[in-house]
């Protein structure tokens, strides 16, 4: 079955239910199958469909009506520059490895630029329907979804999951809080960037929402206890990459969230840890993620991007990490920004969440520089005597190889169009800037 053929099997069945919303616009099932049909009757001749990031239906309508006539489309995220969007189509056109069922999504660039990466029908079906048997979302159910489409975990687990399933996807732009504003909407459960946790973590009103799910990082700990303690919303995050269609692993909703953990493989996927020989390593030894399944893609576009599979088919992912005993995952950070000591691995996330513990930090980015680390802090209260606490702390938190070499205060963290902390530009004002208070 094709991701048409489902959206179409779902509208039959739902043609007067609500399906996509965003600011004063909302489709119906049977809405949204029409503007799909009508905008493929206008793709005669065209050779690749753009998908606009900022206008949230008309990227649905597009992806859909692409799928129907099967042609190729690329995602552009919202604030594209329109050179960079030209660059994009002009590589997918001239690619050797365009298929006719892909559609383009790029990767988040945290530790270089982005790559092209097609994603087949298969792989976002795969995406798309994996956690229908844990049941998280039924047909009465409203996502709000506070993140473009264009990023794969807002369309894979956003879009697609509530779509495919006979819910109801409501794009909405957070602000001030996330939480009461998806309320707001009658949301029953939000889908947000980690990054903004710490804006639902500020308040303390309760709200009737059953989930709310985050990609790009495993949150702050302090802010998931205090939105589920505090708000009553239970939080759950995981693990993916666009390479894997946005597919990990996840934490259920039906046991407690357990600190440090991104959860179980997600039904479909193979989920492994790898020494550096290569070899698959026992429960609580860390290596490297490797992902297999069936919503991995199947290679990047561009020839000049290095192979990423191993020997045995499985995506090398570039992450550190562990799986315990329970069976579920532990990433640690990117293998790319981490310094090792001997037998010992620290990775720039573990220092940030060191240094996020102390009640004066509202943000960190950290970054190798040299023999140990530079580390970016946005303050919730700036002053001298502050960020001597912050270095005492450090002190006292991680071992003496990653204590921090620069500490520099900023008003924000510099982050990439996924909302990931940019490590390159954080190590650029790192290098240029001095340390202060």
């Amino acid at each position: 079955m094709s991701l048409f053929e489902r959206l179409a099997e779902i509208a039959g069945t739902r043609a007067r239910s609500p399906a996509l919303a965003c600011r004063d616009e909302r489709l119906t099932y049977s809405e949204l199958l029409d503007a799909v049909e009508r905008r493929a009757a206008l793709l005669d001749g065209a050779d690749l469909v753009p998908l606009e990031g900022s206008e949230p239906i008309a990227f649905v309508v597009d992806f859909f009506a692409a799928r129907l006539r099967g042609i190729p489309s690329v995602s552009h995220p919202p604030h594209t520059p329109a050179s960079l969007r030209s660059a994009r189509e002009r590589a997918i056109r001239s690619a050797a490895r365009a298929p006719a069922d892909a559609s383009v999504f790029y990767s988040s660039g945290s530790v270089g630029p982005s790559k092209a990466v097609p994603l087949s029908e298969a792989n976002l079906l795969a995406a798309a329907l994996a956690f229908s048997s844990w049941n998280e979302v039924g047909r009465e159910d409203r996502l709000a979804i506070g993140l473009s489409p264009a990023q794969i975990f807002g369309f894979a687990r956003g879009v697609l999951n509530a779509l495919l399933l006979g819910a109801e996807a409501v794009f909405f732009a957070p602000r001030r809080d996330p939480l009461a504003e998806a309320e707001r909407l009658g949301a029953t459960a939000v889908l947000l960037p980690t990054a903004l946790l710490c804006l639902a973590a500020r308040h303390s009103s309760r709200v009737r929402m059953s989930a709310l799910r985050c990609g790009g990082g495993l949150p702050r700990e302090s802010d998931a206890d205090a939105i589920e303690s505090i708000r009553g919303v239970p939080v759950r995050s995981g693990y993916g990459m666009t390479e894997s269609s946005g597919l990990g692993a996840r934490q259920p909703a039906d046991r407690p969230r357990r600190k440090g953990s991104s959860g179980p493989a997600a039904p479909g996927m193979e989920v492994a840890i790898v020494g550096e020989d290569g070899c698959a390593l026992d429960a609580g030894e860390p290596g490297e993620v490797r992902l297999r399944g069936s919503a991995v893609f199947r290679g990047y576009l561009s020839d000049g991007d290095a192979d990423p599979f191993d020997a045995r088919g499985g995506l090398r992912t570039g992450d550190a990490g562990s799986i315990d005993e329970e069976g579920e995952l532990h990433v640690r950070g990117r293998l790319d920004f981490a310094l090792r000591s001997g037998d010992r691995i620290l990775c720039a996330e573990e220092v940030e969440a060191a240094i996020g513990e102390h009640p004066g930090v509202a943000e960190a980015a950290a970054v190798p520089m040299g023999r140990s680390f530079g580390v970016l802090v946005v303050l919730r209260d700036a002053s001298a005597a502050l960020m001597e606490e912050i270095r005492a702390h450090a002190g006292d938190r991680l071992p003496e190889f990653a204590r921090p070499r620069r500490l520099v205060s900023v008003p924000s963290i510099p982050r990439t169009a996924s909302g990931k902390p940019d490590r390159i530009a954080a190590s650029e004002w790192l290098s240029r800037t001095p340390s202060r208070g």
